[in-house]
C-alpha cells in the first residue's frame, strides 16, 4: 500500500515537523513520498516542501489539502497537521484493514 502525506504547516519549527517525518519513516512503508505545505526549510528523503505564502491568507488550509492532492504521487493521501505524531504500528492497522475503500478517517 503506497501512502502520500501531506503535512500541513503554519510555521512550525522545523525540530517538531523532523518529529512527525520520524513518526512517518518508522512505519517502514515501502513506497511513500512525504510533502511539507508551508515555510519549512526541512531535508529529508522522500520528503518535499511546497512553499506557502501566509500573506495571502493565514492557515488557509483548504488550498494547502488542494496542493497536496495535486502534488501527490500516490492515491492513497494521508492530509494530517504538523503537531500530529504516528502511532508505532499505524502502518500495519492499514495493512489489517485493506485497501477496500474510498475514504478512511483514523
Amino acid at each position: 500500500m503506497k501512502f502520500t502525506f501531506g503535512i500541513i504547516t503554519t510555521g512550525t519549527s522545523d525540530e517538531t515537523i523532523n518529529i512527525v517525518i520520524d513518526s512517518i519513516e518508522k512505519q517502514n512503508i515501502p513506497e511513500y513520498q512525504i510533502l511539507v505545505v508551508g515555510n519549512s526549510h526541512v531535508s529529508r528523503d522522500n520528503t518535499f516542501i511546497i512553499p506557502f505564502d501566509e500573506e495571502i491568507r493565514s492557515g488557509w488550509i483548504t488550498r494547502k489539502k488542494n496542493l497536496i492532492t495535486i502534488n501527490s504521487r500516490y492515491e492513497n493521501i494521508v492530509y494530517t497537521h504538523d503537531y500530529v505524531v504516528f502511532e508505532d504500528d499505524w502502518y500495519q492497522g492499514f495493512l489489517q484493514f485493506g485497501e477496500d475503500f474510498k475514504i478512511c478517517m483514523n
